[in-house]
């Protein structure tokens, strides 16, 4: 009779024995690791330190006789802990990145989860049916996260992104990166430094430029004091949130001068915002100084820092230049303005 419950042992980072329940009785394969001694911190996988041989020759012993108790089936894995896996990707990534590992122990992806997968073609979104163990987020923590697993079928590294939050940028109808297949990690992380990610920043900034793009236009064709006050508030603060983004972007246009008017609105942005930052610290609440000329320039001169970064961002025939995209982490947006009693 084949058992419903497994351990899978993998040997891991840190001279230590990873051990991975599963099957619709894991619970019982659980249980046979604890009666064997492996350990468990909260939210990780058992672990067993291998550094006291005789020690972990003796759970290992005592786990195969609780395995057997527990109708639990004992598989030791050729492959790499994906937990490792994931530590190395991140580690050659630009900037800082968290790693969360998740156990699956009945052996599926969460539904949940899948659906934050933005990828062009199905490849993370295909594993819906397939047993998966084990997977890992990473996080930049400016928003960026990745969402990395293993093919069970040909051992290959799954990378792919997953959607920003909707309160940072809508990005709906501006297609999606590739998923990234490799057949290791130092492969896996080179790809997603220098297709990945590039791709996600830009498909992201190509977002943040069609809501500012979208909220000038409404702006522009409104009647003067038709506009609704939270309306106005709410667009305002979202360009203010983009605009740092956007800037940095246009800046990193391959070297190339901008054109007078474009370079001008940036500066005159840059002295903004630097101003809001300046202020958001030194205040206890309410609006920041400067609020009416940011409404101001924002609908004066928003439409020729769109062009710059239009500029930068797409290539003569209005394609995305890859190049244009760094992966750098741009500056922090200002503080989110809010003010009162504003129309057009």
């Amino acid at each position: 009779m084949t058992s419903s419950a497994a351990i899978t042992l993998h040997l891991a980072a840190g001279n230590t024995i990873v051990a991975l329940p599963s099957g619709e009785r894991h619970r019982w394969a659980t249980t046979a690791l604890e009666l064997a001694g492996f350990t468990r911190h909260q939210g990780e996988a058992h672990r067993l330190p291998l550094g006291d041989h005789v020690h972990a020759r003796a759970t290992l012993t005592h786990l195969h006789e609780t395995a057997r108790d527990c109708q639990a089936k004992v598989i030791t894995s050729e492959r790499p802990y994906l937990g490792d896996i994931a530590v190395v990707v991140a580690e050659a990534l630009p900037g800082s990145w968290e790693v969360e590992v998740e156990h699956y122990p009945d052996g599926s992806i969460p539904a949940h989860l899948l659906e934050w997968v933005w990828e062009a073609t199905p490849a993370l979104s295909a594993l819906s049916k397939s047993r998966i163990p084990c997977a890992a987020i990473l996080r930049d923590g400016d928003g960026t996260e990745l969402l990395l697993t293993e093919r069970p079928w040909n051992d290959t590294y799954l990378v792919g992104a997953l959607l920003p939050s909707p309160d940072h940028v809508e990005v709906v109808g501006t297609g999606a990166p590739r998923t990234v297949v490799a057949t290791t990690a130092h492969r896996a992380a080179a790809d997603v430094r220098s297709r990945l990610l590039p791709e996600f920043e830009q498909l992201v900034l190509l977002a943040r430029l069609r809501e500012v793009q979208q909220d000038l236009r409404w702006v522009r064709n409104a009647e003067a004091g038709s506009v609704d006050t939270v309306d106005l508030d709410a667009a305002l603060e979202r360009f203010l949130i983009h605009a740092p983004y956007l800037i940095e972007a246009a800046r990193r246009h391959d070297g190339k001068p901008l054109a007078g008017p474009e370079d001008a609105a940036l500066v005159r942005f840059e002295i903004l915002f630097a101003r809001f930052q300046a202020d958001a610290g030194g205040q206890n609440g309410g609006e920041p100084d400067g609020i009416d000329e940011a409404t101001a320039l924002w609908v004066e001169s928003a439409e020729d820092l769109v062009d710059a970064v239009r500029s930068a961002i797409l290539g003569p025939a209005g394609k995305p230049s890859h190049s244009a995209i760094a992966t750098a982490t741009p500056p922090k947006p200002p503080a989110a303005v809010t003010a009162p009693g504003r129309t057009l």
